[in-house]
Parts: structure tokens; sequence; C-alpha cells
């Protein structure tokens, strides 16, 4: 497991890696356990095996293996082919520097695994986090190259040049990922501008990013049928105060439309202000609070009357994943459920458990076990009641005593 994708890796990182050895074989595990249960060690698992294909597996593995220092202690004492086998490995027994060094760099890790979790998600959006995201991590690695570990800072001033490497250039980054979180109405325009401030000398592509965002909101203006832009954009061109018009000496006169208007200019509504685009009342409105159960795709949906257009944008931006996980997923469902034994299915049914799996397992939409069972009764119940005409089978069994056999 490589931090920083390098060829180097840690020293205390080669060492616990030898917790492999209690998942070895049932025994060993079996007194792993024991010792768990002298140590009184209270966790809802075991230490996990490390992938070498995804280093987040190691983080778990650390995780878990700092948890039960105790329980590798005792069974060290205890079992003598524990230690053969540990002395056998590279470095040794594991020392008490080890496991300090393993806790001061589990919340580094940590950093990195959370990210990884949120920009692998497939239910909820993602792509308005990958800036506030990325840019979070550029600041723990700052903070990490001024810490007292010498270890744990080196391994921060090389990250840190990785992460220069790729997202150093802000010219470089995806436009887009920009324009997401200026269509996340807890951040918008001023959360762009202040990232790019802070975190870049060259500021120019604040004003690139303003002209691209006016762009493509009137290329979604324009592709939009007149009917769904909203009652505002027709009546925004009529700020002149209506005069009393006269018709064949008949006065006709619009009270409503008159002292609205009278009271527009008095209140200082300009011509200009009453122009506004929808970026621009969307831009100039307040920030919404910070809230963990924010839910952005909602707040556009209830939105939408005042801002078709932008909650079109929004619509087509946000739905775009961070993350190919969730669809490598699917061809791995996919595999799992079309098995060596079952592969007289056909499409339509692997498409039907496919589907079906995904809908029980939303968090969205929990089994109610009790409604379930009370639906499969009554189903019962409709089935008792159905009676079905069985044909009646007559045979005669009676032998025609005048057929003398052959």
């Amino acid at each position: 497991m490589t931090v920083d994708n390098a060829s180097s890796n840690d020293i205390a990182i080669k060492h616990l890696q030898k917790v492999k050895y209690v998942r070895s074989s049932p025994a060993r595990l079996q007194k792993f356990q024991t010792c768990v249960e002298e140590e009184k060690i209270e966790s809802g698992g075991l230490v996990c095996l490390d992938v070498d294909a995804r280093w987040n597996y190691a983080y778990l593995m650390l995780e878990f293996a700092v948890k039960f220092k105790k329980a590798f202690s005792n069974l060290l004492l205890k079992d003598s082919s524990c230690e053969k086998e540990m002395r056998k490995c590279e470095g040794g027994l594991l020392h008490e520097d080890d496991w300090i060094s393993v806790t001061s760099l589990l919340p580094f890790l940590k950093i990195f695994y959370e990210a990884t979790l949120r920009f692998s998600g497939s239910r909820y959006v993602t792509s308005n986090a990958y800036v506030h995201e990325i840019f979070g991590v550029g600041t723990v690695i700052d903070g990490f190259t001024t810490n007292q570990d010498s270890s744990i800072r080196s391994m921060a001033f090389s990250m840190k040049q990785k992460y220069i490497k790729y997202w150093g250039n802000v010219l470089k980054l995806n436009q887009f990922l920009f324009i997401a979180v200026v269509l996340d109405p807890r951040r918008k325009w001023q959360y762009i501008k202040w990232l790019v401030e802070e975190n870049f000398v060259d500021t120019s592509i604040i004003n690139t990013l303003d002209r691209n965002l006016k762009a493509l909101f009137e290329l979604y203006e324009n592709s939009m049928p007149k009917k769904q832009k909203g009652v505002e954009a027709s009546s925004s061109s009529k700020t002149s105060i209506p005069s009393m018009a006269s018709s064949d000496n008949q006065t006709t006169m619009d009270i409503d439309e008159i002292m609205s208007k009278r009271f527009e200019i008095a209140m200082g509504s300009s011509e200009t202000s009453m122009r506004k685009s929808e970026l621009e009342k969307y831009l100039g409105e307040d920030r919404e609070p910070k809230d963990s159960r924010f839910d952005i795709l909602q707040w556009w949906k209830v939105q939408q009357c005042r801002y078709p257009v932008l909650a079109r944008m929004a619509r087509d931006i946000l739905a775009i994943p961070l993350s190919t996980v969730a669809s490598e997923s699917v061809f791995s469902t996919g595999g799992r459920v079309l098995d060596s034994f079952r592969t007289s299915l056909t499409t339509r049914m692997v498409e039907a458990l496919v589907c079906t799996q995904d809908w029980l397992r939303a968090s969205n939409n929990p089994i109610l076990i009790e409604d379930t069972i009370f639906d499969i009764e009554s189903l019962e119940e409709g089935m008792k009641e159905l009676k079905l005409e069985q044909p009646t089978i007559i045979i005669d069994e009676t032998v025609d005593e005048t057929i003398e056999p052959a």
C-alpha cells in the first residue's frame, strides 16, 4: 500500500501487514479470537485482510489492527509459532514504535478514505463535491507538512508534490466541476471566487469561468421553449407605467397594473433591475445554510418554477458522476446474477433481478417486514378462494367376461 502512489512504502505499514497471520488458517483465527475475549475487546469484527489493488483496504486493516493491539501481544505470548512466523518476515516482530507510527498515520489515511467513499457514491450527487473535497485534501496535506513526526512530515511533502502535479494548475481542471459548485445554493459564485484566490496566484480563471457560465446559461435559455421560461421573463419587458386608454369615448383603466408599476418605481425598481436574468437573480440571493440533510436535487425541484433554465442546467450538470465505481459495479452484479448455474436466464429476467436487488438495497426504501408478511398472507388467502375446476377422470375397472383371451 502506497500513500502517495510512489514506489516507497511506509515501514510501519509493512510491519502491520503481518496481521494476515491470524487469518491464514481457522486454528490461528480461533486462537486470536480467544485472545480478543481475554483482553475484553469489543468490536463488530476481526482484522480484515489487505487487498493489494485497493489501498483503502489497507486503511481498514490498520484501523482494526490498532484496536486489537493488546490481542496481538497476547497472541505472541501464547502462540510460539506466531512469533516464529513473524520473525521470518521482513522487519521482525512488531514493536511499540511501529504501533505509534501507525496510530499517527491513521488520521492522515482517513481523510483519503472518506473522500474516496464520497466520490464513489451512486445514490447522491457527487459533481458538486469534487472541488470542495479536492482542495480540502490539499489543505489537510499542507497541515501535515508541519507535523512534529518527521516521517509524517516527509510523507506530506511527497504528497504535496503529487497534489501539485495533478491539481496545481487551475487552468487544466474541468470547468464543469466549478460550475457544479456554483449551482450548489450553499456555496454559489462567492465560494468559487474565494477558493481560487486562496489557492492560486493566477486568478484569471475567474473571468474565464464567469464568461463560460453566462455562455452556458444563454445556450440553455435559447434551447428552451418559450412556455417553459416562466411568466417573469415575458412580463419583465413591460416596465413603463400604463396610461389610461380611450376608445370610442370609453375610458379603460387597469388599476392593479397602474398602481403596481408606480409602486415598483417608487421603491427604486428600475428598468435594468427588472431585466435581470435568472442567473443574476440566483447569484444575487443569499446562500442556503449548511445542513447535512440538505438535498440539492430536491431544492432544484422546488425552485424550478422560479429558475426553469437553471433547473435544467442543474439537472444535467449535477448528474455527472465523479467515479466509474457505480458503472463497474453493474458488471460485477450482473456476473453474480448470471453465473454458470443460471446461464439459461433470459435478458429480461436478468434485468429484473438486477433492478430488484438495487431497489431492495436502496437506503430510502427500507423493507418493512410486517407489511411484507401481511401482503403475503393476503395473497395466500386469495389463492385459497380460487376454486379451479379439475377434470373428472373415471376409470372403468370392470372386466367383460364374454371376451375370451387370445
